[in-house]
């Protein structure tokens, strides 16, 4: 049984102090997209413009990078390095990886993982933020 892999943008709101990267980014969609991985997923990690692959209790001081303002070789060089990062930590035969975050990233990890060997999965892909947000709702419902 392969494992499932979580791979989960991080976000532009962020704490003001340095924090593990699980508790430094606090926009709402980040913080559902953790609770279903939580829920979910037998392991998970974050993406991010300047750090690259994130593991939760990585100590990370808050930044202002936008992946946006990288040139297209910037981005492939960033998503190869995700990728090789990733895997330190599972083998391509081992796992499936399942993608939270939008297509200004996936647009160059995508490539990537199949370039490693790696199955993927999108399970939020042509949702809007609003619809991302409700779909979270419905998978982790509060419990009363």
């Amino acid at each position: 049984m392969k494992r499932k892999i979580g791979l989960l943008a991080t976000a532009r709101k962020k704490a003001s102090n340095p924090s593990a990267a699980i508790d430094l980014y606090i926009s709402p969609l980040f913080v559902k997209s953790v609770q279903y991985a939580q829920q979910h997923y037998d392991d998970f990690y974050f993406f991010s413009a300047k750090e690259g692959l994130l593991t939760r209790d990585k100590y990370i001081e808050p930044y202002n990078v936008s992946i946006k303002n990288f040139s297209a070789s910037e981005k492939r060089e960033w998503a190869q390095k995700v990728i090789q990062d990733l895997e330190h930590y599972h083998k391509p035969s081992q796992c499936k990886i399942f993608i939270h975050g939008g297509w200004v990233y996936r647009e160059f990890l995508q490539p990537e993982l199949e370039k490693a060997g790696f199955q993927f999965e999108v399970p939020l892909e042509g949702y809007s933020i609003g619809n991302q947000l409700k779909w979270y709702d419905e998978q982790n419902p509060v419990k009363k």
